[in-house]
């Protein structure tokens, strides 16, 4: 375990030490990007599986292997999309209170907002081009993995990043 500011990193070294250099890109070449990541995710944590606990406190992003070893540029635009999910849930709670529904922060349009700010952080950090045109390519269906019309618990746990 190691703090990087304000955000604890839960891993294996060769995890933590991948997480610091993205974070560390993330600080530097994109601040407002840092910014929010410090301010909506508390726990970067390595798992089986990459995905948003905007509910926990503080918020946890969990971190699977094929996301955390793609790229630095990668890993780090993902993390500046999942804060983003965790940002449209606390924003949502701000404005409105609990309960949040599922659908303002883990649909399609959600993944739409999110893919579109990622893009942004990853243009903003130097991401190599098959990595932009990657992303822009991408409609948010992705959170989709079977199928069924919504992004919900067995999407995560099916998912191969």
């Amino acid at each position: 375990m190691l703090a990087f500011d304000t955000i604890e990193i839960i891993g294996t070294q060769e995890f933590i030490d991948q997480t610091t250099q993205a974070l560390s890109l993330l600080q530097t070449a994109s601040p407002e990007g840092y910014q929010k990541i410090e301010t909506y995710v508390g726990v970067i944590q390595q798992d089986e599986h990459s995905g948003m606990f905007a509910y926990e406190d503080p918020p946890r992003y969990t971190v699977g292997a094929r996301t955390a070893n793609y790229s630095t540029t990668w890993y780090a635009s993902t993390i500046a999309h999942d804060a983003t999910h965790s940002e449209l849930y606390h924003e949502y709670i701000a404005k409105n209170g609990e309960p949040v529904p599922d659908d303002v922060w883990t649909s399609v349009a959600a993944e739409q907002f999110c893919i579109a700010y990622q893009l942004k952080i990853l243009k903003e950090i130097g991401g190599p081009a098959n990595e932009v045109d990657y992303l822009a390519t991408q409609t948010g269906t992705h959170c989709d993995v079977d199928n069924d019309g919504d992004c919900d618990w067995d999407d995560y746990e099916n998912r191969d990043w």
